[in-house]
């Protein structure tokens, strides 16, 4: 169902994500920076959202560019797919070709990010998104090592309020980095849209690693292919 839009000036951004609250949260970050969002969820659910990327590609990636195309009456200049499982579950080439506006995603990001570093460190929603996006990554780079975790039980406490505190101590986050650094990660990216919420509380952890969410590059990219629009 699409949310309410965001009443500010500039350019309107659609928001395509799995579930309301990641939803919610790409509003939130377009309003932050004075922008309009129109928003649209697929799944009621993170399980819901996880079953979603079971479908056969072909059908999922026209429910995305149904999705777009729904964004677009509604005023969108451009679309995010603000989830990473989502962009990966999907034939992202068709969905651009087959979209009125433009379009961008998550691994639009990773992949600009392999001309930079090799070795990887992934926390993703779950291991169906985990390996989508090593697929992208070892794609523009064979050399690349790549380390990931699927943990669906964090979306589902982000989505409940557990405290990014909370989220950061029980699901032993602030080790995980640790544990990456003495493996050789350069860069631990959030494959997750959601984890967003818990980014700065992490990121106090996170000595000898670069801590990455795609957000605001996709936005970088919208404003460089729309100037006038931004």
């Amino acid at each position: 169902m699409l949310s309410n839009a965001i009443e500010n000036s500039g350019m309107t951004i659609g928001v395509v994500a799995g579930t309301a609250i990641d939803t919610r949260f790409g509003l939130e970050f377009l309003a932050a920076r004075d922008l309009r969002g129109i928003g649209l969820s697929l799944s009621a659910s993170p399980q819901a959202q996880t079953q979603l990327q079971a479908l056969g590609r072909n059908a999922l990636t026209q429910q995305l560019i149904q999705a777009i195309a729904r964004l677009h009456e509604a005023g969108a200049q451009a679309v995010m797919i603000y989830c990473n499982s989502l962009s990966g579950a999907v034939d992202m080439a068709a969905v651009v070709a087959n979209s009125p506006v433009e379009v961008v995603s998550p691994l639009e990001v990773y992949a600009e990010l392999t001309r930079r570093y090799r070795n990887f460190g992934l926390l993703a929603a779950n291991c169906q998104s985990c390996a989508n996006i090593e697929r992208e990554i070892l794609a523009r780079n064979s050399t690349a090592k790549v380390i990931g975790i699927g943990n669906l039980q964090i979306v589902e406490d982000i989505e409940d309020g557990v405290t990014p505190e909370m989220i950061v101590q029980q699901h032993a986050l602030d080790d995980l980095a640790a544990a990456l650094v003495k493996s050789g990660v350069q860069i631990l990216i959030l494959g997750c849209t959601h984890f967003d919420y818990f980014y700065r509380e992490l990121l106090a952890h996170c000595d000898g690693i670069r801590l990455f969410l795609p957000s605001e590059r996709m936005l970088e990219l919208l404003r460089e292919r729309l100037p006038r629009a931004a």
